[in-house]
């Protein structure tokens, strides 16, 4: 009994919370009529066309590409590298400190 008397009062307060901010918004945010005769006697700008310029459509472009494409594998592969870094590097940010120092 001492819950549903509870939640009565709680609606109610609720409900008469909300009624009292409805009645104040109602009364602080009026639509002025008079703004609205002021729009209303404008004249509304007319539509004006415009022609643009036809862009050219752009077909296919053909390209010539000569490809040497080997079928046979390679008899030696000899990479040389111009850089050599001494010492052992763990991290990443170590191997980009040495690789900035030189």
């Amino acid at each position: 009994m001492e819950i549903s008397n509870t939640f009565i009062y709680v609606s109610l307060t609720l409900w008469q919370i909300g009624f009292i901010i409805g009645i104040l918004l109602r009364l602080f945010y009026k639509d002025d009529k008079k703004t609205k005769e002021v729009f209303t006697n404008r004249t509304t700008p007319k539509a004006v066309e415009v022609e643009l310029p036809k862009q050219k459509k752009v077909g296919h472009i053909e390209v010539e590409t000569k490809k040497n494409i080997m079928l046979q594998k390679p008899t030696n592969s000899s990479i040389k590298s111009d850089e050599v870094i001494v010492g052992k590097v763990v991290t990443q940010k170590e191997k980009l400190k040495q690789l900035r120092r030189g």
